[in-house]
């Protein structure tokens, strides 16, 4: 199981800016720095933290924090 803090605060490090108000539901498209390049490197810290490979198209149906979360905890489980 992957604890939920850690992964916001890895999830919060890829932004630029305030992020001290993130929480699990927060919709992370919506905060002011948000941009692709923001996108690609929540892929890659997925990837290197829990060797994990999230297409862009399931970050894509994401809307919060949590959506992401619950993606990367259920194929870590099927791992």
């Amino acid at each position: 199981m992957i604890d939920k803090q850690t992964f916001l605060n890895q999830f919060k490090e890829q932004y630029i800016g305030e992020t001290s108000s993130l929480t699990l539901e927060s919709e992370f498209r919506k905060i002011d720095s948000w941009d692709s390049l923001t996108g690609m490197s929540i892929l890659v810290m997925i990837k290197d933290e829990y060797d994990i490979d999230m297409s862009a198209d399931a970050l894509k149906a994401c809307i919060t924090i949590g959506d992401v979360y619950d993606f990367v905890e259920k194929n870590v489980a099927d791992a």
